[in-house]
């Protein structure tokens, strides 16, 4: 981590299955997009059907069911189990946390960069060096305590 940089919260902790609304802000619903495109091809074929129905065309539940030929039930339980999986798939690989992580460092090595100046150089390049390494090493701290 690069210094003076906060640690993130880990969001998968906000859902419970289906009993707080995953789709009932625009930021969860980013959350669950971003989660489908990195593990989305993970998910059986017809819990992919549904989070793209649910996510791509903003269908209701009753309206996927009825798209699908399944019940309101199926489709509820298909999109909590897609949901939990995909929660899952990020608590137990973190890429999506691992993304922010170095677009985090990458965004301090530039603002750092900018920043640079005649009289500050040695000390911004060792500062900058240290979130790159920090990236090399998968945003994880390093030996020298980034």
């Amino acid at each position: 981590m690069c210094k003076g940089e906060g640690q993130d919260t880990n969001f998968t902790g906000q859902w419970v299955g289906l009993k707080q609304n995953v789709f009932s802000s625009p930021e969860s619903v980013h959350e669950l997009g971003l989660l489908r495109d990195l593990y989305g091809e993970l998910l059986p074929k017809r819990q992919r059907q549904v989070i793209h129905l649910k996510l791509d065309e903003d269908l209701s539940l009753s309206e996927i069911s009825e798209r699908l030929g399944i019940s309101r039930q199926a489709c509820e339980d298909a999109l909590k189990r897609c949901v939990n999986a995909l929660r899952l798939y990020e608590e137990k690989l973190g890429f999506l946390e691992r993304i922010r992580r170095q677009k985090r460092h990458i965004e301090k090595t530039g603002a750092l960069l900018r920043e640079m100046d005649a009289r500050n150089w040695n000390v911004y390049r060792e500062m900058a060096l240290e979130c790159l390494q920090a990236m090399e090493a998968g945003g994880e701290v390093t030996k020298d305590g980034i």
